[in-house]
C-alpha cells in the first residue's frame, strides 16, 4: 500500500513525464492521476498474483496444521459443506485459480488432505449428520 503512495509522489512531480505527453508549462493533476493509474496497472497485476500465491500457501499450511492435529476428516467435511453452501465452482484451471482466487479450490485442498474417491465414500457412509442444503435454498 505504501509503495503506491511513494510511487505517486515521485510520479506526480515528474515534469519530464508531463512534457513527454505535450504539457509544457502546466501540469494538471488529473492528467497525472490518469498517467499514474495506467503505469500502475501492470505492477498491480504482479502484486495481486504474488498476494494470491502467498494467501494460498498460508491456506495449505493451515490445512497441514489441522491434519497434524488429527482433524483431517473434520476439515474435509467442513470444506465440503462450505462448498455446497456457497455454491462455488469445483472445477477451475490451476493457472486461472492461482491468479484469480486467494484460496485453493476444493479439489486441490482435498487432494492435499489425501481425500480420495474411496475415502470420501466411506466417510460419507459413516457421517450421521443431517444433510446440508445449499444456503437454505431450493435447487
Amino acid at each position: 500500500m505504501f509503495y503506491i503512495f511513494a510511487l505517486f509522489s515521485a510520479f506526480i512531480n515528474n515534469k519530464s513525464l508531463y512534457e513527454a505527453f505535450g504539457f509544457h508549462g502546466e501540469y494538471p493533476i488529473m492528467i497525472g492521476f490518469l498517467l499514474f493509474s495506467d503505469a500502475l496497472a501492470p505492477m498491480d497485476a504482479v502484486v495481486k498474483l504474488l498476494m494470491n500465491i502467498l494467501s494460498r500457501r498460508f491456506e495449505f499450511e493451515a490445512d497441514a496444521f489441522a491434519v497434524n492435529l488429527g482433524y483431517s476428516v473434520e476439515l474435509a467435511r467442513s470444506l465440503l459443506k462450505l462448498q455446497i453452501q456457497n455454491l462455488s465452482t469445483m472445477d477451475a484451471d490451476w493457472m486461472y485459480a492461482s491468479y484469480h482466487y486467494s484460496h485453493p479450490i476444493l479439489p486441490e485442498r482435498l487432494g492435499r488432505l489425501g481425500w480420495g474417491r474411496g475415502k470420501a465414500a466411506d466417510e460419507k457412509a459413516a457421517d450421521n449428520e443431517k444433510p446440508v442444503k445449499a444456503a437454505d435454498r431450493e435447487l
